[in-house]
């Protein structure tokens, strides 16, 4: 990220699951490793990579000419839910195997979509829709401005679709029971939280921090990491950053903790480490780098050096239980494309 730029980023073997493309069935099998999904723009064009956790061993997964964003780990690590423009330009939710097998479009019918997350249970997902006539080119391709952005989930076959609220950036509470997002409205960004049983919604830290982006819970559903920005949105609707610094929070925003240090100027897209004690966010000094921290803001090390990279999201199999849909492992990430 640059100045003003816009953000439109199981100590258990895993048996193996049949994934349907049409009515043909091929095997897909979960990662063996600790292993870390994110946009990189390592040749100009942004794709969906994999990295172990120390930051070696980078792969390419997607290899489209599309761009490529928001890659989210399915809860049991088999498949990887994320956003593209392949299909007639507009962009939309694809789910691929954990090596970057087997692409299949989630939804028949073409919408924008954007910033997926999964469920706990890995049934359903929620995403970010906007109506594509809205789109505005920036950076060469079509977005929709934040401002104009509803939350949904759905099944992860694109069915039993379900409007929730106006937002963006979704991240589903680990017991299932909340949806934690960025509560769009030009006058500010405060942190929202949806009850998926009450059907309701509430704002965090409001008056604290008025503009907070990229939610994301802890492995634990104790906590919320997000992005405190100082910017706002421009007359297209789309946001402008000049600041933006990692904080960690209680559920309910208390006990306000700052991890990213002040010269660190554009720190975003947090992610939590499976454990709940790490983690992994983007920081730009010229271009986007990704870097792990402990929760406390110390032992920093730089991940990634090459290329423009975001939108992490760590999967590590040790940490799935016999019944993954009791441990929910999921974070959201997904912004527009950035310099």
């Amino acid at each position: 990220m640059k100045d003003c730029t816009k953000f439109i980023i199981f100590s258990y073997t895993l048996s193996a699951l049949f994934v349907f493309s049409g009515t043909s069935a091929v095997w897909a099998q979960a990662s063996g490793t600790s292993e870390i999904a994110f946009t990189s723009k390592w040749d100009g064009n942004a794709e969906i990579y994999s990295m172990n956790a120390d930051g070696s061993d980078q792969v390419n997964l997607t290899m489209h000419r599309a761009e490529d964003y928001d890659p989210a780990w399915s809860p049991d690590g088999k498949q990887i839910l994320f956003s593209s423009n392949r299909g007639k330009g507009v962009f939309d939710l694809y789910v691929m195997d954990a090596d970057g097998a087997n692409v299949q479009k989630v939804f028949t019918n073409s919408k924008y979509r954007r910033y997926p997350d999964w469920s706990p249970d890995g049934k359903k997902i929620v995403y970010a829709q906007g109506d594509p006539r809205l789109a505005k080119l920036l950076f060469g391709f079509r977005f929709v401005p934040s401002t104009q952005l509803t939350l949904y989930t759905a099944t992860i076959n694109g069915g039993s679709v379900e409007k929730l609220t106006d937002g963006s950036n979704p991240s589903w509470s680990p017991d299932g029971r909340a949806i934690a997002f960025e509560v769009r409205g030009r006058q500010g960004l405060p942190l929202g939280i949806f009850d998926l049983q009450a059907r309701t919604k509430k704002t965090l830290l409001s008056r604290e921090m008025p503009r907070i982006i990229e939610p994301s819970w802890s492995p634990g559903g104790d906590k919320i990491a997000f992005a405190e920005i100082d910017g706002g949105f421009n007359a297209q609707g789309f946001l402008s950053v000049q600041r933006s610094t990692i904080y960690v929070a209680k559920g309910d925003g208390t006990s306000l903790h700052q991890i990213t240090k002040n010269e660190e100027k554009f720190a975003s897209n947090p992610t939590w480490s499976p454990e709940g004690n790490e983690i992994i966010y983007s920081n730009a000094s010229g271009r986007h780098q990704l870097y792990k921290t402990d929760v406390k803001g110390g032992n920093t090390i730089q991940l990634t050096h090459e290329g423009s990279n975001h939108w992490p999201d760590w999967f590590n199999p040790t940490t799935l239980s016999v019944s993954p849909s009791v441990k929910s492992l999921t974070t959201m990430w997904g912004k527009l494309k950035q310099n």
